[in-house]
């Protein structure tokens, strides 16, 4: 069985990416799926004064974790076009200690879906485009991603409508087929 991690990049305790992230992972059917909160692994902003003084605990915890799993589940946030400060500041922490010549997530490439919404219409687009162009280099082969625009006019009373959670359980359907036949790390 697949082991799919699956994580908001959004450190906002009511962050709609929080709600996003948690319908997909209950879209999940086919593997062993965990739902992390990043927020529990604070980390000093990245900096190479604050790397001279020791690498964080918790950036050797989130590596193992991410080590552990075969794919990924992102649910970015988009600030002014780009992925948020928090989400890259992970990033770059796991960069530091990424094994040289390996990917950041893993010892080998991780299927990811990316997935992101705003309030808007045009649902975090911008950045879902930027972070799909970047995830090659940092360990990922996206399978898919997905913007959803109109966030407040599709969940309510706490949970996605009809047509949304119908799209939800396609993509992660079609996921999931993509990550089956990969190879277990």
């Amino acid at each position: 069985m697949k082991k799919i991690l699956a994580f908001s990049g959004s450190n906002h305790s009511q962050s709609i990416h929080n709600s996003l992230i948690h319908a997909l992972a209950a879209q999940v059917t086919e593997s062993e799926v965990t739902v992390l909160d990043l927020g529990d692994f604070e980390l000093p902003m990245y900096g190479l004064d604050i790397e001279a003084q020791g690498i964080p605990a918790n950036v050797m915890k989130l590596k193992a974790i991410m080590h552990d799993h075969d794919a990924l589940i992102i649910a970015s946030p988009e600030h002014n076009g780009a992925m948020p400060a928090f989400l890259k500041n992970v990033i770059d922490w796991l960069s530091r200690v990424a094994e040289p010549g390996q990917p950041f997530f893993g010892e080998t490439k991780k299927p990811v879906l990316l997935a992101s919404t705003s309030p808007g219409p045009n649902g975090g687009a911008t950045n879902l485009k930027t972070m799909a162009e970047l995830m090659p280099w940092w360990g990922g082969d996206v399978k898919a991603t997905y913007s959803l625009g109109s966030y407040p006019e599709k969940f309510r009373e706490g949970a996605f409508d009809a047509e949304t959670q119908a799209a939800l359980a396609d993509l992660v359907a079609a996921f999931e087929q993509a990550i089956s036949s990969v190879q277990e790390n």
